[in-house]
């Protein structure tokens, strides 16, 4: 009987446990620790059956996918009562339309495990009242688990239990693969919410509310009810439909909102405070600072802000709203409570008026990839994308690297718009890894530092480093033409007009960079899956492979051999996933992190820093017959690392040394024993005429060490270019190995 109890587990823990899983790993009871506990470091999830207890984790990102309700029978709660609760409880979940899957413990434990709707998450803050609501209920449900988004586990059907034997699963193992597979419908958690009358007194379903009250209706609230649009494209009948979400993320359909930014004016007030002299005044001249509030939350809402939105954006929470945050300061300990109530009329305004901006919002809705921009100053960075995105292909062909390169290039491409130069056709770019991933679709800092390193040290490269970062400015790179086997890459005037300049949508990080290119072939209006598959360079399995995913999500429509684009949206599938909200907290920790750099630099430097580092190949010193490196610039003015400006003289420099590298990757590159691997710094304000210059006592590499009178070495080849060296000063002091020459100038 043992044995047929251990080869039932096997079998359901190896079926559900990854389904169960947000993330590919557990963690393992600890019996040793004090107290017992499971252990704190988890381990890659296997479909073996572990020796031990195994919790798997519940949050990806602070959100999930799996409603879990762990009744305990202890703390006064007998089995019989747990069960007694777990059937009131499946009875409320299947009234809502949920598909449920339930075991039970050894010691009389039972969990109900609810898979929400395909691609729909939820936040801890959106489940906690709905948790407790039902644990008023029901007493022996433990909420626990769900609220720790960080590390919040629960041991999956099949997991053996602390004191012996295994949680038996209820039903059919079938039946359990087939809800975790199928899973809940939509409809389900706004229905449950309502059932057990939660609601978080904020936005649309408050104002709603507000509107049932001065009506004198009884009518039960409707919280976060957000049923679509006519599908004929009139305005709903229903203001409340123009909405969608739950609480304090409800926000306003896409179809309904202004896509203009917010004006300057209101703007201003909600950053600073100032307002114009004509407008928000009071009969005696005053500002009416009420006004003002309510004109930038409801500029908010039409802008499809939800209330999570909106609190990003103040001072607390790392935002930049500081003056609508000081107009709240007379409320005191009440200034939450008045934030709310002004939003909750800012919402109903909405409501009431969302139709009226129907037409606008179609006349702006293009595409669903992106801000629109226009692309008559673009050319350069198009012909350069294109060219890189094909030598992106060429390098990486068989490897998922080259989707990650494809974003990172087209952050670099959208970023040198914003505020780069051309010089002579090459764009250059100058901006911060963290703002770059931003652009690049929310991708972490450390993947596309790396991913950029690895590109600029490529043969052929369509990046170069001209100079590097240094105190607070950035890497800036030169956009170059690529190049295969010394040969300039060929790019067709039809893939120069279907590549896009604009930020990579942040969903992508939700669905998978893979399909990105392709969903942007079918979008382009390629109707043939093998001819999107050639167009987006994919074979033929990872193409379905793709497409499947992409019609999963809704963004494809897949017939039998036509592909065209789905209901579905990039936009949906970001606010399902409470993208903005994370991308508000992304921006508030690049904020504080540049702050605390900023704060180091300063208590740590006394004097303006080095001027930047050049590009990473040695760029040849013109003779000069006076001391034109000496710091100053031709007007005799000391120069510092921010007035530091790349000259368009040398890019051609660094792109003719760049052509002169090896074509092949076969031998890695060995740096010589006098030369950094890592770039030189700039030349440019070096007094070298005042440098002790050494030789080799045996000569073997031809060459001249310089030591400049701040100890800084360089080493000076046999053609006059000059490297930064290795060698310490103090080592070509005291050597024999080295000859001085030509000892520091007494002056």
């Amino acid at each position: 009987m043992g044995d047929e109890q251990m080869e039932t587990a096997r079998h359901v823990f190896a079926e559900l446990a990854p389904l169960i899983a947000a993330r590919r790993s557990m963690r393992l009871w600890n019996p040793t620790a004090v107290p017992s506990r499971f252990a704190d470091r988890a381990q890659t999830l296997t479909h073996k059956l572990p020796d031990k207890p195994a919790a798997v984790p519940i949050y990806l990102h602070g959100r999930t996918r799996l409603l879990v309700l762990d009744f305990d029978a202890k703390h006064g709660h007998s089995p019989a009562t747990v069960d007694h609760h777990v059937e009131h409880c499946l009875t409320l979940l299947h009234a809502c339309g949920a598909l449920t899957v339930s075991d039970r413990s050894t010691s009389g434990g039972r969990h109900i495990l609810v898979p929400l709707a395909e691609g729909t998450t939820l936040p801890r803050t959106e489940i906690e009242p709905v948790l407790r609501a039902l644990a008023d209920r029901l007493p022996s449900l433990d909420i626990t688990p769900m609220l720790n988004d960080r590390t919040g586990s629960i041991t999956p059907p099949g997991s053996r239990c602390r004191d012996y034997g295994f949680r038996t699963l209820d039903g059919t193992l079938d039946h359990a693969a087939h809800a975790l597979t199928v899973r809940s419908p939509v409809t389900f958690w706004p229905s449950f919410a309502r059932l057990l009358s939660t609601n978080t007194g904020s936005g649309p379903s408050a104002a709603r509310d507000d509107d049932r009250v001065r009506a004198g209706s009884r009518t039960s609230r409707a919280g976060s009810r957000a049923t679509a649009p006519t599908s004929n494209g009139t305005p709903p009948d229903d203001p409340s439909r123009a909405w969608e979400g739950a609480g304090d993320h409800a926000r306003l359909r896409a179809r309904y909102r202004r896509h203009t930014p917010i004006p300057a004016v209101v703007l201003a007030f909600a950053r600073e405070g100032h307002a114009p002299q004509q407008r928000w005044r009071a009969p005696n001249g005053r500002v009416d600072r009420s006004a003002a509030r309510q004109s930038v939350l409801t500029a908010a809402a039409l802008r499809g802000y939800s209330f999570t939105d909106l609190l990003a954006e103040l001072p607390s929470q790392g935002g930049t709203w500081t003056g609508l945050a000081d107009a709240y300061h007379r409320y005191g300990a009440q200034s939450h409570r008045a934030l709310r109530r002004d939003w909750n009329s800012a919402c109903h305004w909405t409501s009431r008026h969302a139709p009226e901006f129907l037409s606008h919002a179609h006349k702006n809705i293009k595409h669903t990839g992106g801000p629109t921009r226009a692309t008559k100053h673009t050319g350069p960075q198009r012909r350069w994308l294109a060219s890189a995105i094909a030598w992106t292909d060429a390098q990486w062909p068989n490897s998922p690297k080259r989707w990650t390169a494809h974003a990172a290039l087209q952050a670099l491409a959208h970023a040198s718009t914003l505020n780069g130069a051309v010089h002579r056709g090459t764009p250059t770019v100058e901006f911060g890894g963290r703002s770059l991933s931003l652009m690049a679709g929310g991708m972490p800092e450390t993947t596309l530092w790396q991913i950029l390193r690895e590109i600029r040290d490529l043969p052929g490269a369509p990046i170069l480093r001209i100079r590097a970062a240094t105190g607070h400015l950035a890497d800036r790179y030169a956009l170059i033409t690529a190049n295969l086997a010394g040969a300039p890459i060929p790019t067709s005037r039809a893939r120069i007009a279907r590549t896009p300049i604009q930020p990579v949508h942040p969903a992508w990080r939700v669905i998978g960079l893979r399909c990105r290119r392709l969903y942007e072939t079918i979008l382009d209006g390629t109707t043939n899956p093998a001819d999107a598959f050639a167009a987006a360079a994919l074979g033929r399995t990872a193409g379905y492979t793709a497409l499947a995913t992409l019609t999963t999500t809704g963004l494809i429509h897949h017939t039998h051999k036509t592909v065209r684009a789905g209901s579905t949206t990039l936009d949906h599938i970001a606010r399902a996933h409470g993208l903005p909200a994370r991308r508000q907290n992304t921006i508030a920790r690049h904020r504080r992190e540049r702050a605390d750099w900023a704060a180091w630099l300063s208590a740590r430097t006394s004097r303006p820093p080095r001027a930047p580092r050049t590009t990473s190949q040695a760029i040849p010193v013109r003779t000069q017959s006076k001391r034109t490196c000496t710091g100053t610039d031709r007007h005799g003015l000391r120069t510092t690392a921010r007035s530091a400006r790349t000259t368009p003289s040398e890019i051609p420099h660094a792109k003719q040394t760049i052509a002169r590298r090896p074509s092949t990757t076969s031998r890695p590159h060995q740096p010589t024993p006098d030369t950094f691997a890592a770039p030189p710094i700039a030349i440019r304000g070096l007094p070298l005429t005042d440098a002790e210059i050494y030789i080799e006592a045996t000569p073997r590499l031809g060459g001249h060490w310089l030591v400049l009178p701040d100890a800084t070495t360089l080493y000076q080849r046999s053609t006059g270019t000059l490297t930064a060296s290795t060698v310490p000063a103090a080592l070509l002091r005291a050597s024999s190995t080295w000859t001085q020459l030509h000892p520091l100038s007494s002056d």
